[in-house]
Order: C-alpha cells, then structure tokens, then sequence
C-alpha cells in the first residue's frame, strides 16, 4: 500500500516536475504501484515501459522504501549474492579470458584493488518493491507527417522549450521513437543519429551532434519491416545513416586499454543494437531466492572462527566420533602457558553470552560467543591446546578444502542448512501445527484422522506408495518462509555470454551484470528489492538402506563400510562440482569413475524433479512455479510454492483430495518414459519432454539429471562408454 503522498502522485505527468526553483527541494519523479512480485523484476529500475493504451514510454526509477531484515536473512542476501555475482564473472572469464572486469560486472560488484568479487553491504539497501518511480524515456520523438526527429538531453530541457504544435509549416504529431539502442554492457541509448567516436588527440570519446554539412537536424525513414533498412536522412545534405550508434563507455574503456597497449578492439564489439523498447532483450532483472532461517548458525559456523563449533555439530549430525578436550584441561593448559587473562576473558564472555540469551538478547549473545571462539581459535592455532581428535581426518580435511567449492553444492553448509531446517521448520512448526508428517495428518488435511480404522486402511495405502518409492518421511510444511530478491540486471541476454553475429563474423563479447541505478538521496547506495512470503512445501527423506542397496547395486566405487553412514562418506569423498557443473555436462562421453557423491546427487536430483511434475498435474500449480532445494548429505530436499501472490492452500489441497494420485504418479511408467519417444531413454539424460524444468526453477540447470536413476535404464552420458546401465532407486529387487 501507498501513503497519501504516494496516491496523489501516482498519476502526476511527467512534465510537471521539470522546473525547479533554489528554495524547494529537488524534484521527486512520480510513482506507481503494482504487485511486489512485478516491481521486483517487471518494473524494477531500469526497464522501458508503456502505459496501459500505450500512451509514453518511460524509463522505471527507484524509490527509497527501506525494509529492515533480521540479521541471519540479510546475511543470506549478500552470501546468495555474492555466489551468483562470482559464477557470472566465472563464466565469462572461462569462455573469454581477456574480458575486462569493469565490463563483465558492475564497480559495485568487486573491490577494484584486488579485483576480487567484493559485495559491501554499505553500497545497498534492502528495499520494499511498493512503488517505483518512473520518467519518460527516450526521449526523442518524430513527426509521423514528415519525418523530422527533435530530441531532448534531459526532462528538464523539454520542459523549458516543449514540442512545437508546427513542424515544417504544417500540424506536427510527435511520438515518441519506440527503438532504442541496447548494448551488453547494459547501457540504454536513444534512437539517435548522432553517433560517438574517440577524440583523435586526446582519445575521449564525445557525440557529433552534426552532420558533416552543419546541419543538425534530420529525418528518420523507419517505414521498412526490418531495422537494418531503416535510414537517418539529413535535411541539409540528405545523406543517408543506417541505425549505427557505439556504446559511449565500452568505445572509451576499449579504445584507452588499445591505447595503453592492449588487444585491438573490433567495432562489433562496441556497436550497440536497436530493439523495440518492448523486446526482452531490452532488460533481464537478476533475482535469486533461499529458505529463511531464524537460527543465525546457519551462516556463523560457515566463518573460520566457528571450525571447531562446525566440526562438533558435523561430528553430531553424521555420527562420527568426536573426542574434545574437557574444559579443565583446556583450562588448565592455557594457564601453564601463561595466558591465564584470556582463560578469564574467555570465561566472562560465555557468562555474558549466556545471559544475553536468557534475556533474549540474541544479537548481543552472537557478539559474545563470536568473540569467545575467536580467542579459543586462537589457542588452537597457536598449538596451546589440541583441538581434539574427530575420528575422520577426511572430514576435517574437507572443513578446510570447503573455501574452495562452490557454494551452492557445498554438502557442509547444506548440511548445517538441513540440520536446522528439521528443527525450525518441520520440528518446532509440528507444535503449532504449521507442519505434518503426512502419516499422521490432521483432521484439515485428512478427514480420517477422526477415524482409527480408515486412519489405518489410510497409513497402509499412503505408507505403501512412499515405501515403493523409497521415501522414509514426508512432510507437508503449511508455511515455508521463502526470501526472493533482485539486485541487478543485464541487457541483451539473461547469461554471462552472448554470441554476436553480424555480417558472417560471430565473437563471444561478456554481458555485464549491472547493479540497480542507486537510490535518491542515499549516499550512492544500490537497492535490493526483496520479498518474502509463506508458502507451502511438501520435504522428502529418502530411506537411508535403500539408497545404500541402489548405490551398491550400481557398482559405486567408493561405497563406505556399513558401520559408516551415508552422509558422513558424502562429505568425506566430496570433490567439488564447480559453480557450472562442467563435468557433468552431456556433451562427450566422460572419463568417470561411479563415486558416491554425484550419483546421490543424481538420484535426488531426479527425484525432486518428479514429485515436481507430479504435483504439478495433480495440484495445478505452474511447473515453474515450483521450486527445490536439495541436501545431499541427508538424503533429503524439498519442493515449494515459489509464487509471491496469496497462498491459495494448493499442496495441502492436492493432499486432501488426490494424495493417492500423486503417489502414483510418481512411480507410474508413463510419467517414466521420455515424452519424445526413446530420446532419453536411449541416452540416460532428460529434456524438455521428460523431467526438466525451466532453469529459473531448477536449482542446478537440468544437470545431473536422469530419469535413468528412477526407472533403470541408460548410463548418464558423463560417464565411460564402457560403464553398465543403471538399475533404478525404484525397481522391486531394491525392496527390503
């Protein structure tokens, strides 16, 4: 909702904001409101847009709305961005080596010393998406009777010297130039005539504003179907432009680094490329989404201060033993060695802690224990006291490896994610009823659970379709709170590398992932708009013997002992995916052996994406509109409502009337089978036709993917030629 200030702008002309007198403060553009959902990314800072009917275009500006997050959420923000921001420029740096920094991410993305991807959270505000504001943009306009094109340099000069009624002698009938000029550095330029070129002596680069006649003024032929026809024409000269515009920032940063010694820049790669102001190409907001977390852990034993707090927890969750020293004894040796100070200041700061929480201080009691474990870390690394022995140096030694890996497939912070995912949102919401394990369900979500003997025809049916598939456990979560957020944007694709192609030549030139244009009055800061919601979710625990049975039949090489779990040989054999999935891409048969950690991945990948179409039959919710979260250590993910629109019930309600159906569709042979034909099937993948999903939805872009892993079949196509078929997580020979 908007204030009353909001309301009566919300409508106001652009014109009307123009002049400006020195004893009123600064002009405020008008605003308009719309869903959060849509300012966040249809009408987020930056995009070109009309009004209903068609009447202007305008340019969407932003709008100061704080929104003050907890800790943990925003913290979660910036770790979130800070992934994706970092595989962008990956990519780019993978595919063109020499790409320059500034022109592959924003200056507001990376610390331009040391060239590293740098997000301050001082540079940003999170931002509520309730109104945005918008000018008019382009601002360049023709006459439909002749031609003519008159442009203004800003709001403020068209509105000292407006539109003349004449043009020429005759009614003018101005309309604003729907092209625009759109370059992958994410710059935006009007349809202009008036191309820029590097100073000859002092190598900056300005706009002619002229023909080489004198005359300024010309007229834009746009009556052919293709824009490669249309032609600029000179009043004075009539000499003819094509659409030809170089993009002024990338044409000045190219020429300097050719000028300072650099690789010879081609035009290509500088010539920006006119687009209807409505295309897609025109903007790509960048967005992100994760599961929120009150329990600030989630991202402190992430820091190196945490490692023994982390390794306790790992060695906790994943059952391995853990032998740490009695506090006496860590006493007892720091004191010998002289720093019995800290040993006090140590012990003061866990008093201070635990007072803190028992007071509900809970930011004052993570400054506390934070500043507890950092001096306890310190006697660790000094060699005053032994860390303690985990009975599993692999693991320990992947505590340490794990500041390599790629975020989003790193099996400890999942793991730390998960274990307090049980306890948050499947634990303590079963004692407000806000999750139910679904053999047990409620009298809203069943109405047997009123009923012993159809509760128990009801438990034998529904626990016998999730035994034939292997799930041990699942929940239906009534509130799941999910964070979405959009920080930034790029031009001319939505991926880090866009291959251009003019003229028979094609080179690959880096697509710029631009931050949003910076707040009014707020000291050069970015806003991310952020929202948030409840929504429903349904989580799945696969059984932990079947998956050891499905491993061992498929002849994993790295299978663990059976006095060793599954989750405890997953983080132990990890080897890092890589932010892409490289290796696993279906390109060429691959070198691989059949370890561990890629086929778990696999199989619950896979899985994931089934309950996903399922539910989506059943339910009718949008496949898209379904996302997933995976936790491979644990054997475990969940699939959620992404929508940011009121939560209609639409998973309780597929539960409530066709929980049975949707079951069976999970193990049914038709939702088995390729939707074109052997496809698939033949190759041991999946596509479009299968269990895809569009790569907004899928947490790890339709790779390590196989419907092969469920039913049996053909081996993934990143492993050897050589290698067996698979037998699949649901064939009967699996049953206990």
């Amino acid at each position: 909702m908007t204030d009353a200030k909001d309301k009566s702008d919300r409508y106001r002309r652009p014109g009307n904001f123009g002049g400006r007198r020195q004893d009123v403060e600064p002009p405020k553009p008008p605003v308009m409101a719309r869903s959060r959902t849509q300012l966040a990314t249809a009408y987020a800072p930056g995009v070109l847009f009309t009004w209903e009917g068609g009447k202007g275009i305008c340019r969407s500006v932003p709008v100061d709305r704080e929104l003050k997050l907890d800790r943990t959420t925003n913290a979660l923000i910036f770790e979130s961005m800070r992934e994706f921001i970092s595989n962008w420029r990956a990519r780019i740096a993978t595919t063109i080596p020499d790409a320059l920094d500034d022109l592959s991410i924003d200056r507001a993305f990376y610390d331009t010393h040391s060239g590293r991807v740098q997000i301050d959270p001082a540079r940003f505000r999170t931002t509520s998406p309730d109104v945005v504001g918008y000018v008019p943009y382009p601002l360049i306009y023709r006459c439909g009777t002749c031609g003519r094109v008159r442009e203004y340099q800003s709001v403020e000069e068209q509105a000292r010297s407006p539109l003349p009624r004449t043009c020429q002698g005759h009614h003018a009938r101005w309309t604003q130039i729907d092209v625009v000029y759109v370059h992958w550095s994410g710059n935006v330029e009007p349809l202009s005539p008036f191309n820029y070129n590097p100073d000859r002596n002092t190598g900056e680069v300005r706009q002619i504003r002229s023909c080489g006649c004198g005359s300024d003024r010309f007229v834009l032929r746009n009556e052919a179907p293709v824009f490669k026809e249309w032609r600029f024409i000179c009043e004075g000269c009539k000499e003819s432009r094509t659409l030809k515009k170089a993009d002024p920032e990338v044409l000045q940063r190219l020429h300097a680094e050719q000028q300072a010694g650099g690789r010879q820049f081609q035009y290509l790669e500088v010539n920006m490329m006119p687009v209807s102001y409505r295309a897609n190409s025109a903007f790509y907001p960048q967005r992100s989404a994760f599961i929120k977390f009150s329990d600030p852990s989630v991202v402190d034993l992430m820091t190196g201060e945490r490692t023994s707090e982390l390794l306790r927890v790992l060695a906790r969750v994943h059952n391995v033993p853990f032998n740490e020293p009695a506090r006496e004894d860590i006493e007892n040796a720091v004191r010998q060695a002289n720093r019995g100070g800290e040993w006090d200041e140590f012990a003061d700061l866990e008093t201070l802690a635990e007072r803190a929480a028992a007071g509900h201080r809970d930011d004052a009691a993570r400054r506390y224990r934070d500043l507890a474990d950092t001096i306890r870390e310190q006697w660790f690394a000094d060699k005053v006291v032994s860390r303690g022995k985990l009975a599993s140096p692999a693991l320990m030694e992947a505590v340490v490896a794990r500041q390599t890996w790629a975020r989003r497939y790193d099996p400890i912070r999942l793991t730390i994610q998960h274990h307090i995912f049980e306890r948050e949102h499947i634990e303590e919401a079963k004692t407000r009823h806000a999750a139910i394990d679904v053999l047990e369900p409620d009298i809203t979500l069943s109405e047997v659970a009123n009923d012993p003997a159809a509760k128990a025809r009801y438990a034998r049916e529904v626990g016998g379709l999730l035994h034939s598939t292997g799930i041990d456990r699942m929940v239906l979560i009534r509130g799941l709170p999910i964070c979405e957020f959009s920080f930034g944007y790029s031009r001319v694709s939505s991926s880090p590398i866009y291959q251009r192609e003019h003229n028979g030549q094609s080179i690959a030139v880096p697509v710029r992932l631009k931050a949003f244009d910076t707040l009014p009055h707020s000291h050069g800061r970015h806003p991310i708009y952020v929202t948030e919601q409840n929504n429903e979710a349904l989580y799945v625990k696969l059984d932990e013997d079947r998956v050891r049975r499905w491993l061992e039949r498929n002849l994993i090489t790295d299978m663990p002992t059976h006095d060793v779990g599954i989750g405890r040989a997953y983080l132990e054999g990890y080897e890092d995916f890589g932010p892409f999935l490289e290796a696993y891409k279906d390109r060429e048969r691959g070198r691989f052996d059949r370890r561990l950690a890629p086929y778990i991945y696999l199989l619950l990948h896979s899985l994931s994406h089934q309950l996903m179409h399922s539910l989506a039959e059943v339910s009718g919710l949008d496949r898209d509109g379904i996302g997933e979260h995976i936790f491979p250590a644990d054997l475990a993910f969940v699939i959620y409502r992404k929508g940011m629109t009121p939560d209609l019930g639409n998973v309780s309600a597929m539960w409530r009337n066709h929980a049975l159906e949707f079951l069976r569709r999970i193990v049914d042979q038709r939702m088995l089978r390729c939707g074109s034909g052997s496809l698939c099937d033949a190759r041991g993948g999946a596509c479009p036709a299968c269990i895809m999903v569009s790569e907004v939805s899928c947490i790890s872009s339709n790779l390590l993917l196989s419907r092969s892993s469920l039913k049996g079949g053909a081996k993934p196509e990143w492993e050897d030629v050589g290698a067996p078929d698979l037998i699949g997580y649901f064939d009967p020979g699996l049953d206990a």
